[in-house]
C-alpha cells in the first residue's frame, strides 16, 4: 500500500510539473526549452518535500513506538522486581519449615540405625557361636566317616550314556572316562609369599561327603546336563559391556538346577571338576569365536578349580588344547578365589606359569584380605581384582583393621598393573559412590543377572577337539 500510494504521488507530481510548463508555452508565450526546465525544477522541488514529509512521518512514528517499548520495559522491570521479592521470600521461609518437618524424622531414623545396629551385632554374636557348634559337630561326623569305607566314584564312559548328550558333553565325557575321579593332590605347606605374615588363617571346614550328590553330578556331566550363563562386566559411567563372566550350572534329571554353590565342594571331593572345567573351557572358547564372527573385543572370565591345575592326567591336555587357541589368549581370563590363590603350592604356581608364558591373564575374586601381597600376584600374571561392593562401600569392620583405606584399594591395584572389578552392584546409589571413588569396572544384578547362552549360540561354532587324557 505504501509502495503504490508513493507511486501515485510521483505521478501527480509529473502531471502538475507538466501542467506548469503547459501555462508557460500557451499563456505567457515563454519558449519550449524554458518551459521544459521550469517544470523540472518544480517537479524536484516537490518531490525533495514530499520525501522531507515522510520521512518526519517515519521518524515521529518510531519515536513513539520506542516509547512504548520503554513503557513496557519499565513494567516489564517491575514485575520481575516483585517476584525476586517474593522468590526470596520463598527460599527464606521453605527450608525452615522443611527443616521443621524434617528433623523429628531423622531423630527417629538415627534411633532405629542404633536398634538395628545392636541387633546385627547380637545376630553375629549368636551366629558365631552356631558356627562354632557347627564346626565341632562337622568334625565329629568327619572323624566317623573316615573309619567307613568310602564307595569308589568314576565317571562312566560315552558308551553307558542312557540320555541322549551334546557332541560338547560326550567329549567331556569321554575325555574323563577313566581316571578323572582321582581327587586331585595339593601340597599342604603354601607359598607365604601371597599372605601377610600377620594374619591367621582358619582350619579349612571339613566337607561332609554326600554320594547321592556325586552321583548327580556324574550323571549331570555324562548326559550334558552342564549349562552356561553369561554375566556382563561393563564400564562405568557408560554402561559399555567389556568383559563376560562365565558360570556353570548343572541340570538334575528332573530339571532343578544346581548352583555352583551347592556342587563345587562336592565335585571337588569326588575329582569332577576338572571333567566340569573342561566343558566350560570348550564353551567358553565357544562364545569367544562367536563374538569374533561379529567383531566384538569383549573378554570372558572363565572360573577354574585350583584341583584342575594339579591334575596330573587332566591338566597336559589342557595346557595342549589352550596352546593350540592362544589367539584367544588376551580374551580369555581364568578367574580363581582369593581362598585357593592364597593356599597354592608350587605345583599351581608352575600351571599358571606355563599358561602365562602363553599369553593368558588371570583374576582374583572374592576378596576378603585387603593385606595380601597382590605385587606377587601381579608378578604371577594376575591383572585383575574382584571385590565385593558392600565390602568397599559399606566398609566392613575386617577390611576396615586393614593397612588401606577400602576407597584406596583401587588405586593400590593400579600401581601393580591389576584393574579392580566390583561385584555384586544391586543399587543406582552404589553406582553413584563407585564413581565417586574412581571405579571404571562394575558387575551385578543391577545391570543384568546371569542369563543362559542359547543352544543355537553353541552349536553354531565348531566344537573344537576333545582333551586326551594321558595314560595313568
Amino acid at each position: 500500500m505504501t509502495r503504490l500510494a508513493n507511486i501515485s504521488i510521483l505521478f501527480s507530481i509529473s502531471a502538475i510539473a507538466a501542467s506548469f510548463g503547459i501555462v508557460m508555452v500557451h499563456l505567457f508565450a515563454r519558449p519550449v526549452g524554458e518551459a521544459i526546465t521550469v517544470s523540472f525544477t518544480a517537479m524536484c522541488t516537490m518531490i525533495f518535500i514530499h520525501f522531507m514529509l515522510t520521512r518526519s512521518q517515519e521518524k515521529s512514528a518510531v519515536s513513539d513506538a520506542v516509547n512504548r517499548l520503554e513503557e513496557r520495559l519499565t513494567v516489564i522491570d517491575d514485575d520481575v522486581g516483585n517476584l525476586e521479592g517474593r522468590l526470596a521470600g520463598v527460599e527464606h521461609n521453605i527450608p525452615r519449615r522443611t527443616r521443621e518437618e524434617i528433623d523429628p524424622l531423622f531423630a527417629e531414623v538415627e534411633v532405629i540405625g542404633s536398634l538395628v545396629k545392636q541387633m546385627a551385632e547380637a545376630m553375629a554374636d549368636m551366629e558365631g557361636r552356631i558356627e562354632d557348634q557347627g564346626v565341632a559337630i562337622e568334625d565329629q561326623r568327619a572323624k566317623q566317616a573316615m573309619l567307613q569305607p568310602q564307595p569308589a566314584q568314576r565317571l562312566a564312559s560315552p558308551q553307558t550314556m542312557n540320555e541322549p548328550a551334546s557332541d560338547l558333553a560326550s567329549q567331556a565325557a569321554a575325555a574323563f572316562a577313566t581316571g578323572a575321579a582321582k581327587p586331585a593332590t595339593r601340597a599342604q605347606e603354601p607359598y607365604a609369599d601371597l599372605r601377610s605374615p600377620e594374619v591367621k588363617r582358619p582350619a579349612p571346614r571339613l566337607h561332609h561327603p554326600n554320594a547321592a550328590l556325586a552321583e548327580e553330578i556324574r550323571a549331570s556331566i555324562e548326559a550334558g546336563r552342564v549349562d552356561l550363563y553369561l554375566q556382563p562386566i561393563v564400564t562405568l559411567p557408560q554402561r559399555r559391556v567389556r568383559y563376560y563372566e562365565a558360570l556353570t550350572r548343572l541340570r538334575k534329571a528332573n530339571g532343578d538346577t544346581l548352583e555352583p554353590i551347592e556342587f563345587l565342594q562336592e565335585a571337588e571331593r569326588t575329582g569332577q571338576m576338572a571333567a566340569i572345567d573342561n566343558i566350560l573351557l570348550f564353551r567358553s572358547l565357544q562364545i569367544l569365536k562367536r563374538l569374533a564372527t561379529r567383531n566384538r573385543e569383549a573378554g570372558l572370565f572363565c572360573n577354574l578349580s585350583t584341583s584342575t591345575l594339579v591334575d596330573e592326567n587332566f591338566f597336559p591336555s589342557f595346557l595342549e588344547f589352550v596352546r593350540a587357541n592362544d589367539t584367544y589368549s588376551d580374551l580369555l581370563i581364568f578367574e580363581f578365589s582369593q581362598a585357593d590363590v592364597a593356599v597354592m603350592s608350587a605345583l599351581e604356581y608352575e600351571s599358571l606359569a606355563a599358561l602365562a608364558d602363553l599369553g593368558f591373564r588371570f583374576s582374583v575374586d572374592r576378596i576378603t584380605d585387603l593385606r595380601m601381597d597382590f605385587r606377587a600376584l601381579a608378578d604371577r600374571g594376575f591383572r585383575f581384582a574382584k571385590l565385593h561392593a558392600s565390602r568397599l562401600l559399606l566398609q566392613e569392620e575386617d577390611l576396615a583393621k586393614s593397612n588401606i583405606h577400602p576407597a584406596d584399594f583401587g588405586s593400590l591395584l593400579q600401581r601393580y598393573g591389576i584393574e579392580l572389578i566390583v561385584d555384586h552392584v544391586e543399587s543406582e546409589g552404589a553406582v553413584l559412590e563407585l564413581l565417586e571413588m574412581d571405579i571404571r569396572c562394575a558387575q551385578g544384578f543391577l545391570f543384568s543377572p546371569p542369563r543362559p547362552v542359547r543352544a543355537d549360540v553353541l552349536q553354531g561354532a565348531p566344537n573344537p577337539r576333545p582333551l586326551k587324557k594321558e595314560a595313568s
